[in-house]
């Protein structure tokens, strides 16, 4: 154990200055889904992200930062409490316009004192519910674009004043852009450049990208109309937007259309969007569980030249991601430098491992070890595929393809967290902090009955034998070599 102390300073020292965020929207409103499609504050997994934004708090008429009506105020007790089991967790309120005829951002951005007012009142209502910081969605400020930049300037001022000579530290400040979509895939309705000097980062809704009556991928990789992550990438980086403070985001969910004739593929003719999924009820819109229950019987297929994924059955098609997309664009953002992914929304993953077959969480859980490879993997990964003759750039695959987990480096990167493989360590026990008995002392977390490593452990090659105390981590992957970070 002792070896392994020296290397782990020096990954920890590389670590401060390359560590991946992985952020994770949690949507209020799916507490009020039915049946197995129901996601309450307890069932978020706080070992899972290193920032967790609560979706969503409003402006209300006199400019004053407030709980969405819908919510109760007990959720922000428990949402905030999970850094009561994960200590490294920062957890985030995000502020949005409830209503699209109630232009609460352009009320308040109007005049300096309607600005200052809510930002007194969100660093009160921030830290009356010992919220980490704010996450701001605007998605079109349009000509107003000015005087946003203004508003999270005023903010960050408040934050760095309420924290000056304290031992508190300052709020966090972010934000989650929105491309226009109308016309033109572009995000000229933001002075990005400024706010990239102001906020701490940017989450980039890089999703719900296809528009128009015929079939398309929501989120690809690469597309030939521009409406692709790369071409919003690109377009960011271009405009002198530092890598490190883009956070590039990810979709859980899918968008599906019904389709008008007999064509399947790609850009065929659609007359509408698909039914609404069971447990989401919104049409084309469907939950990555939703997709997997889609998915049993469907024919599925892969866009080359996109890096995503497809499937048809009858006369529904959606296009969807799975680990093997997800995959790929870990790639690219490591590729481009960005500082990490946001996800959209941890409800919409299979949190509960009962549609997909693939444990819980099993794109968000895909995504963190995905972020955790060591920092000079840059190769797309692709999925297990088989090749349909006279189809170039369209590949058949399983209903649920999955890419190889390949294998760990041995840096400790981005605090990520695993979970232990001995489920009866936590048997009886309250959630808290334990310690083995052996030598030297292995910590570790209980939180709702599993066992959280803490530790950096000696390297086990695949089938190697475990040290006492449940072999830490072993057959926790199929390969490679790990080191947990405390």
């Amino acid at each position: 154990m002792a070896g392994c102390w020296g290397p782990l300073v020096l990954l920890l020292l590389v670590h401060s200055t390359t560590a991946f965020k992985l952020v994770c929207h949690f949507a209020d409103w799916s507490q009020y889904r039915t049946g197995q499609g129901r996601f309450l504050v307890e069932d978020i997994d706080p070992f899972l992200c290193t920032h967790v934004v609560y979706d969503f708090a409003v402006i209300d008429h006199n400019n004053k930062l407030k709980v969405n009506e819908w919510v109760k105020k007990s959720s922000y007790v428990a949402f905030t409490g999970l850094k009561n089991r994960n200590s490294q967790l920062k957890t985030l309120l995000l502020v949005r316009e409830a209503h699209a005829v109630d232009p609460q951002f352009k009320r308040t951005v109007s005049t300096a004192a309607a600005r200052q007012t809510f930002v007194q009142s969100s660093v009160n209502f921030l830290r009356t519910h010992d919220f980490d910081g704010l996450e701001l969605s605007w998605d079109h400020p349009g000509d107003h674009k000015y005087k946003f930049t203004q508003l999270c300037k005023d903010l960050l001022e408040a934050f760095e004043r309420e924290s000056a000579g304290t031992e508190r530290t300052r709020l966090t400040l972010s934000a989650s852009l929105t491309p226009h979509t109308e016309d033109v895939i572009s995000l000229d309705h933001y002075e990005v450049p400024e706010l990239t000097k102001i906020l701490d980062f940017i989450s980039v809704k890089a999703f719900d990208l296809s528009r128009g009556d015929v079939t398309a991928h929501h989120s690809p990789l690469y597309s030939h109309d521009n409406a692709s992550i790369d071409f919003i990438t690109q377009y960011l980086l271009d405009h002198e937007v530092p890598a490190e403070k883009l956070l590039l985001g990810f979709p859980a969910h899918a968008r599906s259309y019904r389709l008008s004739t007999d064509t399947t593929r790609p850009g065929a003719p659609a007359s509408g969007p698909a039914n609404p999924g069971p447990f989401t009820q919104e049409m084309g819109f469907w939950a990555n569980f939703e997709t997997c229950a889609f998915l049993k019987g469907a024919s599925a297929f892969w866009i080359d030249s996109q890096y995503v994924p497809y499937a048809v059955k009858h006369n529904q098609w959606v296009g969807f991601d799975n680990q093997a997309s997800y995959g790929a664009k870990v790639s690219y953002l490591r590729s481009r430098h960005l500082g990490g992914a946001a996800v959209w929304h941890l409800d919409l993953d299979d949190f509960s491992g009962l549609f997909c077959g693939q444990g819980n969480y099993p794109l968000i859980t895909h995504l963190k070890a995905e972020l955790s490879r060591g920092l000079k993997a840059t190769t797309t990964t692709e999925p297990q595929i088989l090749k349909t003759p006279g189809s170039p750039g369209h590949t058949a695959v399983s209903p649920a393809p999955h890419s190889s987990s390949g294998t760990m480096g041995p840096g400790c990167l981005g605090n990520f967290t695993v979970v232990h493989p001995d489920p009866s360590l936590c048997t009886g026990r309250a959630d808290g902090h334990y310690q083995m008995q052996q030598e030297p002392a292995v910590a570790y977390v209980c939180a709702k009955g599993l066992a959280y490593v803490t530790e950096c452990p000696r390297v086990h090659s695949r089938g190697a034998p475990a040290s006492r105390g449940g072999g830490l981590l072993l057959g926790l992957l199929l390969t490679g070599l790990l080191c947990v970070c405390r």
